[in-house]
């Protein structure tokens, strides 16, 4: 079990890496066009929806093949890793196995989240908009879910504390997104569209970004803990 979590660990982080490289690829290619200004000849990271690079075409019509292929690959290879992940919760304390039920639920929520990514890459805005937006609210909702619990196991490991800051701040900035999107903001507003189109792009990084640093404190972790010590005799075969 401990080669495979590390693997899971090192998996995220290259995959964080790779999710940053071809989603700007893919704004790079974007033929251009937004909601208010379909003559736009470029993507545009004030006006554009993170959404518009993986729609068949752009608001102006043109075909969008190139970044539609580079976002469903970006956002369904990272739904798949997030599937993959979700067993890290025996890794965050030598005691984890004590918190069965914790680690239980922060796995399913986090299978929940990579399906729900998985499903946000293959159904195109334009194309499935009601399915594509309850993707999308379920992604962070149950990321939210898995990353509150998650935390609440590091914080029974001393060596972790410093990741359960960052957990907390990013929960808390993405309690307040989801509020917005929930409950302030229509997608199909023109008010308030600049700062939810930025908003939205700075909480995918944003968890991007955690994800890469729980991967690294996780790994870390691994690889100095000696977990036989708390009686899990099994967990290095």
């Amino acid at each position: 079990m401990h080669k495979s979590l590390l693997r899971r660990c090192k998996l995220v982080m290259l995959t964080s890496v790779i999710f940053v490289i071809l989603t700007g690829l893919s704004m790079f290619f974007y033929p251009g066009g937004t909601k208010f200004d379909r003559t736009a000849m470029h993507y545009n990271f004030v006006y554009n929806f993170f959404s518009d690079l993986g729609a068949t075409t752009t608001y102006s019509g043109k075909l969008n093949t190139v970044s539609n292929i580079l976002f469903t690959t970006a956002l369904g290879g990272t739904g798949i890793v997030l599937i993959y992940f979700s067993k890290i919760w025996r890794a965050v304390s030598t005691d984890s196995h004590e918190f069965k039920v914790i680690g239980i639920f922060s796995k399913i929520f986090l299978i929940i989240s990579g399906i729900s990514f998985v499903g946000i890459a293959f159904t195109p805005w334009n194309k499935f908009f009601d399915y594509h937006n309850t993707f999308m609210k379920i992604a962070f909702c149950c990321l939210l879910g898995w990353n509150v619990l998650i935390t609440l196991l590091e914080l029974r490991n001393p060596k972790m504390h410093r990741i359960v800051i960052a957990n907390i701040i990013y929960n808390l900035i993405l309690i307040v997104y989801l509020y917005m999107i929930f409950f302030i903001y229509d997608h199909g507003m023109e008010e308030g569209l600049e700062f939810q189109a930025v908003a939205q792009k700075i909480i995918i990084y944003l968890s991007v970004v955690l994800l890469f640093i729980q991967a690294f404190g996780i790994g870390s972790f691994l690889k100095s803990a000696d977990f036989r010590r708390s009686g899990m005799k099994n967990f290095y075969v």
